[in-house]
């Protein structure tokens, strides 16, 4: 039996991952290590997000503190 395209694009990536490497068709299996990459630089990025949201989180808050300090010390 073979599956139409819309079958495949309701498939998760991992699912079309597997059946590229299943696949005895070069061009299939290409395409399965080309998602793989792509999935994992996704993945990636938004880890560096997540950390970068992090860190504007503490920089804020580094920021607030500063900000009190010098108040306190305008106030003298």
């Amino acid at each position: 039996m073979t599956n139409d395209r819309n079958y495949w694009r309701a498939c998760d990536d991992k699912r079309l991952i597997e059946e590229a490497y299943a696949s005895r068709d070069e061009l299939t299996i290409a395409l399965g290590e080309r998602l793989e990459c792509v999935i994992d630089i996704v993945d990636e990025a938004i880890a560096l997000r997540q950390q970068r949201d992090e860190l504007d989180a503490r920089c804020d808050a580094l920021r607030d503190e500063l900000n009190e300090l010098y108040a306190a010390i305008e106030r003298g």
